[in-house]
């Protein structure tokens, strides 16, 4: 007979046994937490085709995608600590019926795994994905422009997936292409930035700073990234030229976040499909019997359009 994987109790994950609560508390936290010792490694800019496996355990059967929660990030109309409390609502909701779940970049507002220590903002989301893992449930991460630099620490020890910048999928016999959606924008600066960021050299020299400096300097750059939302119509265009080109080479899905306001549009023959945010619409895409919808959690500050359910 088959095994329910949620009957099993839930297990402490490794990088969290042996570690203390010293230093945190109501009225201060901790930026870093330790972990054990390894290398960095950056993920391959090359899109991978992922293979997807046939489970056993049939209800597990949706696919789901969330994109743009930000977390760490403290500007914003709701608390961090709320945000974060939803997010995590949802993904105890979804642990039992969910076959996959596909984060298309900037879960975090900032990520790099230091030698010795990681970012401490997202721990309760961590211990989450985790317990979602071990549920059965697989767990692909996909970089953003946020949280870019994306190591072994969560494949190691949460068992999340990182194919790299872009992955092609295929899922309920749909055709899928994700990517986080910054590459679909052609502007100059944004794309020698890019570069400059995925330069070996520059993550080598930002490893030597103090974690607190590293900390501090993702945050200037938030500030400023964020508070241009991704609305206009220079940017909305580009997303959907870049749909167009995936559409024309037989994709039926192309899936993004980064715009942050959630959209369902068809493109030629097939449907673009911009994630929205958990910053303020609390929205996440999810394909069930062939059929893809975009929904918006019950959590949710701000109504979106009736493209969502």
């Amino acid at each position: 007979s088959l095994i329910n994987p949620l009957a099993k109790p839930l297990t402490v994950p490794p990088f969290l046994k042996g570690r203390g609560a010293r230093g945190v508390g109501p009225d201060k936290e901790r930026l870093f937490s330790f972990s054990n010792r390894f290398e960095l490694s950056v993920a391959s800019c090359t899109p991978l085709v992922l293979f997807v496996p046939n489970h056993s355990d049939m209800s597990k059967n949706k696919i789901y995608f969330i994109s743009d929660a930000h977390i760490g990030a403290t500007k914003f109309n709701r608390p961090s600590r709320v945000r974060e409390d939803a997010l995590i609502n949802f993904l105890r909701a979804i642990r039992k019926d969910a076959e996959s779940l596909y984060i298309v970049g900037d879960l975090f507002d900032f990520w790099f795994e230091y030698r010795s220590v990681i970012p401490a903002h997202g721990a309760r989301v961590i211990f989450e994905l985790y317990n979602l893992v071990q549920s059965g449930t697989r767990v692909v991460y996909l970089p953003g422009n946020h949280d870019i630099w994306l190591g072994p620490y969560l494949t190691d020890q949460v068992g999340a997936e990182l194919p790299g910048l872009a992955c092609d999928i295929m899922h309920q016999n749909q055709r899928i292409h994700v990517t986080h959606g910054d590459a679909f924008e052609r502007d100059w600066k944004i794309t020698l930035i890019r570069r400059i960021l995925h330069n070996p050299l520059c993550i080598a020299l930002f490893g030597w700073l103090h974690p607190d400096i590293g900390a501090y300097l993702s945050r200037l750059a938030s500030r400023f990234s964020v508070s241009k939302l991704k609305n206009s119509k220079k940017t909305t265009a580009s997303s959907s030229t870049g749909a167009a080109t995936k559409m024309a080479e037989g994709f039926d899905l192309v899936i993004c976040g980064h715009y942050h306001t959630p959209r369902v549009q068809p493109i030629a023959g097939g449907t673009l499909i911009i994630l929205g945010d958990w910053l303020r619409y609390d929205t996440y895409a999810v394909l069930e019997n062939g059929a893809i919808a975009l929904k918006q959690w019950h959590t949710a500050v701000r109504a979106v359009s009736s493209q969502c359910e």
